[in-house]
């Protein structure tokens, strides 16, 4: 059965093993008795075509995994290789193993490719037409719930793709993440550098941003006119007055803003399009200026979570682009250059920071990004939504929710259940014949007739266990002399499935420490 730990997958993936028979058999895994699995066409990442029938060996295991997910998949393939490194030489010429993507629509054979280099297998990982995936998953006994799939790809410990944030380290190896929170100051950065505005502004430091001067055009000492701030009302289709500063104008307000004169005309503003950003500028005289915000790149996104958090920091232009060249009162430039403020990038095939080898302008619409200072290593870095708070009891304190809005549902610890009428409960799991594993993924060991005889649920298990499995069916068929006594103890490779857990931990989101751990 699975830990809580175990649990802690984006992969959601609905499986019922009928006619499930508890293990007092001499498998370990969970015995089944199933029909042949109808032989099938695939592509690998390679771009070669694969049949189940062409399968190497007379035994084959089958997992289901997909490249975006961030937790178990990454597991269960570190110990897959496990279990290919240990099986022993007198059986893995009658063993093959091969992967296939419950999320065909993404894992194409390039995705695929990066991912097997990234985990340095090369067993065949297959994907399709979703007509003919579809078709095998339910061969298998599997049912792919894509709704809850797709609420969950990208979600990292509760951030959906689209709550792009920035982790900052600052000089003391402290980190915050920031939230993607524009402000109307950030709007107007963003525009005045597409339309090539001279800004003239002040910073109090409890006031905040005051500007002064917008294009040339510069506010008298006296007052007679100022810069005032309007926001767009979409309620009523109007502009209004900002009541707040520029600081602390937020999405939505700050999507459509502009600056005019105070003695301008009002009625001279433009009807923004609500599905841009966008800055309007009248001027005294009555003349008008309107810049819309095309693109979303890493300036933008750095930006806007400093911004929005409050924090001053200091971004000037290059030629090569926007550069980080101080952070509050923490600038390289006062240690005479001895470290830097190094970019870093969130590889989603890996799940894990690398340093970017460009500049912050050249990385489009990233969905994360990471400051710390030169000497930060990418694994001292803590992963997206490691600073997600949950002080309310979820789930009737047996699990956890995940996902968002129609998808948000429960992962419920072992021996809890949904209930008929919600997805957001845990009750006790009424125990029945039929053996329902529920929210994970499901690894099969096949016979020679391409039977389905025993089944690992989720990343959970340990390798030697499912070792056994696999050289006792392969025993079981005849095809090795029982008597050999060639096959080297797992303990031969212990070291080395050590190493790839550890590499696969990439993957695994952050608990708390009451939780057990997974390896």
């Amino acid at each position: 059965m699975m830990s809580k730990k175990s649990l802690l997958a984006l992969l959601v993936v609905s499986l019922f093993i009928s006619s499930a028979i508890p293990t007092a058999s001499a498998y370990k895994g969970y015995q089944l008795s199933r029909p042949p699995v109808e032989d099938f066409s695939l592509v690998d990442q390679n771009n070669q075509n694969v049949n189940l029938t062409d399968s190497r060996g007379d035994v084959v295991i089958v997992a289901f995994i997909f490249t975006r997910c961030p937790d178990v998949c990454p597991v269960i393939t570190q110990l897959l290789r496990s279990v290919e490194l240990g099986i022993g030489a007198d059986y893995e010429e009658h063993v093959s193993i091969i992967s296939i993507s419950v999320d065909p629509e993404y894992d194409t054979p390039e995705r695929l490719k990066e991912y097997t280099e990234l985990h340095k297998v090369n067993w065949s990982h297959l994907t399709g037409d979703l007509t003919d995936m579809e078709s095998i998953y339910s061969n298998f006994g599997l049912v792919v719930q894509k709704n809850v799939i797709e609420a969950h790809i990208g979600d990292i410990n509760g951030h959906q793709a689209e709550e792009s944030t920035v982790m900052f380290v600052n000089k003391s190896g402290v980190s915050t993440e920031l939230m993607n929170i524009p402000t109307a100051w950030s709007t107007t950065k963003f525009a005045a550098f597409e339309a090539d505005w001279e800004l003239n502004y002040s910073t109090h430091p409890e006031y905040g941003t005051f500007v002064s001067g917008i294009d040339g055009v510069e506010a008298p000492s006296d007052y007679s006119w100022w810069w005032k701030l309007m926001t767009f009302n979409t309620t009523n289709s109007s502009w209004e007055g900002s009541m707040l500063g520029v600081d602390s104008v937020t999405t939505p307000a700050s999507n459509n803003i502009a600056w005019i004169a105070s003695t301008a005309d009002e009625s001279l503003l433009p009807m923004p399009d609500l599905n841009t950003s966008s800055v309007s500028l009248v001027f005294p005289d009555n003349t008008t200026a309107f810049q819309q915000i095309n693109n979303s790149n890493g300036w933008h996104l750095t930006s806007a979570a400093f911004d929005g958090a409050g924090i001053q920091f200091q971004a000037p232009h290059s030629q090569y682009g926007h550069y980080l060249e101080s952070v509050g009162q923490e600038d390289p430039a006062a240690d005479n250059y001895s470290w830097w403020w190094e970019l870093h990038e969130w590889n989603e095939t890996s799940m894990g920071w690398q340093a970017s080898d460009v500049g912050m302008d050249s990385i489009e619409s990233p969905p994360y990004l990471a400051w710390a200072p030169n000497s930060t290593a990418d694994a001292d870095i803590p992963m997206p939504g490691a600073f997600v708070e949950d002080d309310q009891e979820v789930c009737d304190g047996h699990g956890w929710e995940m996902g968002s809005g129609a998808g948000k549902h429960c992962m419920c610890d072992e021996g809890y259940e949904w209930p008929e009428d919600t997805m957001l409960s845990c009750a006790i799991a009424d125990v029945v014949e039929e053996y329902n594993v529920g929210h994970s993924t499901t690894t099969f060991i096949l016979d020679t007739e391409r039977r389905p005889v025993v089944a690992w649920t989720g990343d959970n298990w340990n390798a030697e266990e499912f070792i056994s499995d696999v050289r006792t069916l392969v025993e079981g068929e005849g095809l090795v002399d029982t008597d050999s006594d060639s096959v080297p103890g797992f303990t031969t490779i212990a070291s080395i499935a050590a190493i790839s857990l550890a590499a696969a931990r990439i993957g695994r989101k952050q608990v708390n420490e009451s939780d057990e751990s997974l390896c």
